[in-house]
């Protein structure tokens, strides 16, 4: 090959190797870095991803939190059935959730808001039958409830402060039906469901259901509610317009453990939690409800007032609540069934 052509060649490897070098230097400019637009599409797509990630997001502390409470009252409304039905009793030593003092300041400084506003205290030694309630209450094995006391003490949790074990001047035991000579440890108040201005109890006085129950009358729309509820599945067949006395009563430590001797032991009293209701400050009990005795509403029976005959030989649990009055159990509706 003559040097001539040899230059050529070579010139010509140069040039095309140049041109690779440059086409790869703009390549490489180009891979540097974004444009504005660039940047722009991007930022968009992930602004758009982080609100779809906070929309899933949103809720799950209160879906988590609902599916607690319903699991808590499913599970504790069947295990206190379930011991019922072996053992032929309820649990004893619920906690009652009223001061045992007085009816008209019906809960101690531990109750929440939303609990108290479904709750009223009932004096039973101003009501003609405070014997046949006793009995009532007796006879399906609550033989004692527990008090707080109002002054709480610093070093006695709100959920403890019914617990015997925890302090023993913090949560005196009280008996439901007289069985000694003591009337000191009698139970006076218990902590009762206000059904409405038009429901009264045979021999009402002051303090009793008369006036604590009707300057009640649920405060607020989520209470309502409630006593909606509880109406529409417990009125008279016909009628709907009855009055039902409805305790409700706290499943504590003290009630968890009147069980542990049975095969059929409920292991725990579940604690609820919400925004509303912080275990630290205030009760946070599931809370039982028991039907006592019921007036149709008819003048025969004289119209919306429990009288003496009117009050079951056996209480009946209708269903469990949170301390917040939701989730109602849906069985109200075979509450009157005979036991």
């Amino acid at each position: 090959m003559t040097n001539r052509l040899r230059e050529a060649v070579a010139a010509f490897t140069f040039e095309k190797n140049s041109m690779k070098a440059k086409q790869l230097k703009k390549l490489q400019h180009r891979q540097a870095g974004f444009t504005l637009l660039e940047l722009l599409v991007v930022i968009t797509l992930i602004a758009t991803l982080a609100t779809a990630a906070l929309v899933a997001y949103e809720g799950i502390g209160e879906n988590a939190e609902a599916s607690a409470e319903s699991n808590n009252v499913t599970t504790l409304d069947g295990a206190i059935r379930n011991f019922r039905a072996v053992t032929g009793s309820y649990p004893d030593q619920w906690d009652s959730l009223v001061l045992d003092t007085s009816a008209a300041s019906p809960a101690s400084a531990n109750i929440a808001t939303e609990t108290q506003n479904i709750i009223v205290g009932l004096d039973l030694s101003g009501v003609t039958p405070s014997t046949e309630i006793r009995a009532a209450l007796d006879d399906v094995g609550i033989e004692e409830l527990q008090y707080a006391n109002g002054t709480l003490s610093a070093t006695v949790p709100p959920n403890l402060a019914h617990n015997e074990g925890a302090n023993g001047t913090q949560a005196p035991q009280y008996e439901v039906k007289d069985s000694d000579a003591s009337a000191a440890n009698d139970v006076r108040y218990i902590s009762i469901l206000p059904m409405g201005t038009s429901c009264n109890i045979a021999g009402g006085a002051a303090g009793s259901w008369d006036d604590s129950l009707n300057a009640k009358n649920y405060p607020d729309a989520q209470a309502k509610a409630f006593q909606s509820i509880i109406n529409d599945e417990l009125g008279e067949a016909g009628n709907g317009n009855g009055c039902n006395l409805i305790a409700a009563f706290g499943f504590g430590h003290d009630a968890a453990h009147s069980t542990t001797e049975s095969s059929v032991a409920i292991a725990q009293a579940p604690t609820f939690t919400s925004a509303n209701i912080n275990p630290a400050r205030n009760y946070a009990r599931y809370i039982g409800l028991f039907l006592i005795g019921s007036d149709d509403g008819t003048a025969a029976n004289t119209a919306n007032t429990i009288t003496a005959a009117e009050i079951r030989a056996k209480a009946k649990l209708i269903g469990v609540i949170s301390p917040e009055g939701r989730v109602i159990d849906q069985a109200l509706s075979v509450a009157k069934q005979a036991n």
